[in-house]
C-alpha cells in the first residue's frame, strides 16, 4: 500500500522528467532553427555564385573564348561537384531533423497524455480558450484540426469535414494531404470522415478496411496509413442546410492511435463542438446587431426626409412614405437611399403622372 507521501514524489519525478524533456526538446528546436537559417545563407550564396559563374559563360561565349579542357575548367568542375555533394548532405541532414523533430512533437504528446489528470485539464483549458478567442466559425474551425495535431498522440495531420445539403466539404486543414484524404472520401462516398457524421468516433486502424470496399487503400497515396475520426456537433444551430460534421485526425503509422488518444481525441471534440456553437452564435448575434443598428438608422433618415415632404408639399406622413416609396420603385434604389439623398441635399425628383411630377423640394 502506498503513501500519500510516495505518491508525491513519484508525482515530483515525473514532473521533473517532464520539464527536462520539454526543454531538451525545445533546445533542439532552436538548434534547428538555426541549422535551417545557415542552410538558407548557404543556398542563398550558392546561387548568387551559380549565376556568376553563368555570366561569365555567357561572357566567353560572346568572345568566343573557351577554357574547355583547360586547368580552370577543371578546376570550376569539381568546385560544382563539391558544392552538389554539400548541397545533397545539407539536404539529407534537413529530412533527417524533420523527421527528429517530428518524432519529439509525438513524445511531448504522449507525456502530456500520460500526465496527470490536473495538468491534462490545464491543457485543454487553454486550449478551450483559444477556440473561444476565435473570431468566425471558419477560424475556430483551423484552431481545432491544430488542436488535434498539438493533442493528439499519432496524429500527424487533421482536417474538418462538414455535412450539408449539397454533400460533403472539407472546411479546414492543417495540411493539403489531409484534404486530400478527405476528398477521396467524398468520392467514394464512404470512409471514416463520413461515418463520423453519425457516430461519435469512428476509428480505421490501416486500410484497406473491410468496412470501406471502394475507399479500399487509397488514402495510403497521401501517405496516410490510419484515421480517427469524431462527430462534431452543428456549428450552426439556425441554419438547416448544416448537418454537423467530423474532426479527423490522420496518422502516418498504421495503429497509430492508442486508447489514450482516442480518449483524448473525443474530450478534444467535445470542446470542439461547444466552442463552434459558441463562436457561431456569438457571430449571429454581431449580424443581428449590426442588422438593428442598420434598420434604425434607415427608420431615422426615412423620418427626416417624410418631414422635408410633408412641411414643403403638406401632405400627411402616409402620403409622404408613399411617396418615397414609389420613388424608391421608379428609380430602382432602395427606399433607405432615396431617403437619405432628400435628407443630405434636400431634393428629390420622380417623373409621374401626378400632381407631383418632377418635383424638387428645397429647403
Amino acid at each position: 500500500m502506498s503513501t500519500g507521501l510516495g505518491d508525491e514524489e513519484r508525482g515530483w519525478a515525473a514532473d521533473k522528467r517532464d520539464f527536462v524533456a520539454d526543454r531538451r526538446d525545445e533546445v533542439a528546436d532552436k538548434r534547428d532553427r538555426v541549422a535551417e537559417t545557415r542552410d538558407r545563407t548557404v543556398d542563398a550564396r550558392e546561387a548568387e555564385l551559380a549565376e556568376w559563374e553563368r555570366r561569365l559563360d555567357a561572357r566567353a561565349a560572346e568572345l568566343g573564348v573557351s577554357d574547355e579542357g583547360s586547368e580552370v575548367s577543371g578546376s570550376r568542375s569539381e568546385a560544382r561537384a563539391g558544392r552538389l555533394q554539400t548541397r545533397q548532405d545539407r539536404e539529407a541532414a534537413g529530412a533527417e531533423r524533420s523527421i527528429a523533430a517530428a518524432d519529439r512533437d509525438e513524445a511531448a504528446k504522449r507525456r502530456q497524455a500520460d500526465a496527470p489528470p490536473t495538468r491534462l485539464a490545464m491543457v485543454f483549458a487553454g486550449i478551450a480558450e483559444q477556440l473561444y478567442d476565435a473570431d468566425s466559425v471558419d477560424d475556430v474551425l483551423l484552431r481545432i484540426a491544430e488542436a488535434a495535431v498539438s493533442t493528439v498522440a499519432g496524429c500527424r495531420m487533421a482536417s474538418v469535414t462538414l455535412a450539408d445539403r449539397s454533400g460533403y466539404r472539407t472546411a479546414a486543414a492543417t495540411d493539403s494531404a489531409a484534404a486530400a484524404v478527405d476528398q477521396v472520401q467524398y468520392q467514394a462516398q464512404e470512409g471514416p470522415c463520413l461515418d463520423a457524421v453519425d457516430a461519435p468516433m469512428v476509428y480505421a486502424q490501416s486500410f484497406p478496411d473491410k468496412r470501406w470496399p471502394t475507399l479500399a487503400a487509397r488514402p495510403t497515396e497521401s501517405g496516410v496509413q490510419s484515421v480517427l475520426s469524431y462527430r462534431l456537433a452543428a456549428a450552426t444551430s439556425g441554419t438547416a442546410d448544416v448537418g454537423g460534421g467530423s474532426l479527423n485526425s490522420y496518422g502516418v503509422n498504421p495503429y497509430a492511435f492508442s486508447d489514450t488518444a482516442q480518449e483524448i481525441g473525443l474530450i478534444l471534440a467535445a470542446h470542439a463542438s461547444v466552442a463552434a456553437r459558441a463562436v457561431d452564435e456569438r457571430s449571429n448575434l454581431r449580424s443581428l446587431g449590426r442588422d438593428l443598428q442598420q434598420a434604425l438608422l434607415s427608420r431615422e433618415v426615412i423620418g427626416q426626409a417624410k418631414g422635408i415632404l410633408m412641411e414643403r408639399l403638406k401632405i400627411t406622413p402616409e402620403d409622404a412614405f408613399d411617396l418615397l416609396r414609389r420613388s424608391s420603385q421608379h428609380l430602382n434604389i432602395k427606399l433607405r437611399d432615396v431617403a437619405r439623398g432628400l435628407a443630405e441635399t434636400g431634393e428629390f425628383g420622380m417623373t409621374r403622372t401626378s400632381r407631383h411630377a418632377n418635383l424638387a423640394v428645397r429647403p
